[in-house]
C-alpha cells in the first residue's frame, strides 16, 4: 500500500524532476520515488539499530570530528586478526569457534567501514571537500 506525503520542493529541483519526468515519460512521483529509492542505502534494512543510532549522530559531529572518522583505520590488532582468519580458512577448514570469530570480526570491519562511509556523505552534503584516504 502507497503512503501519500507532502513535499515542498525548491523551484530548482522541481523543474529538474518535471524535465526528468517528461524525458522518461513518466508522473513526477515515480521520478522521486526512484530517485529515492536510488538513493537510500540497502544496507540500512540489514544493520542493527544500535549502530543505525551511531550512523544518525554522525549528522550531528563537526567537521573536523567527522574527518578523523573518515581518514581513522581499523585497530591494528583486529586487522591482524581478521588477516590472519581469512588467511587460515584459504588454506584449511577453520573450527567453528574460528569460523564465529571471523563472522564476528568481518562485522565488525564492515560496520566500521559503514561508519567511515556515512562520516564521508556527511561531510560530502555540507560542501566541504573531502579528505584525502591514504
Amino acid at each position: 500500500m502507497d503512503t501519500a506525503i507532502t513535499v515542498r520542493f525548491p523551484k530548482p529541483v522541481y523543474r529538474r524532476l518535471q524535465r526528468q519526468a517528461k524525458v522518461l515519460k513518466r508522473s513526477i512521483d515515480d521520478v522521486v520515488v526512484q530517485t529515492l529509492n536510488r538513493a537510500l542505502p540497502l544496507w540500512f534494512d540489514m544493520i542493527p539499530p544500535d549502530f543505525e543510532k551511531k550512523l544518525a549522530q554522525l549528522h550531528d559531529l563537526p567537521i573536523a570530528q567527522l574527518q578523523r572518522v573518515a581518514k581513522s583505520k581499523l585497530p591494528l590488532a583486529k586487522q591482524r586478526k581478521l588477516d590472519r582468519l581469512l588467511q587460515k580458512n584459504s588454506e584449511v577448514a577453520l573450527t567453528s569457534q574460528e569460523l564465529a570469530e571471523l563472522d564476528q570480526v568481518q562485522l565488525e570491519a564492515n560496520f566500521f567501514m559503514l561508519k567511515k562511509a556515512q562520516a564521508l556523505v556527511v561531510l560530502k552534503s555540507r560542501g566541504y571537500r573531502l579528505p584525502r584516504l591514504s
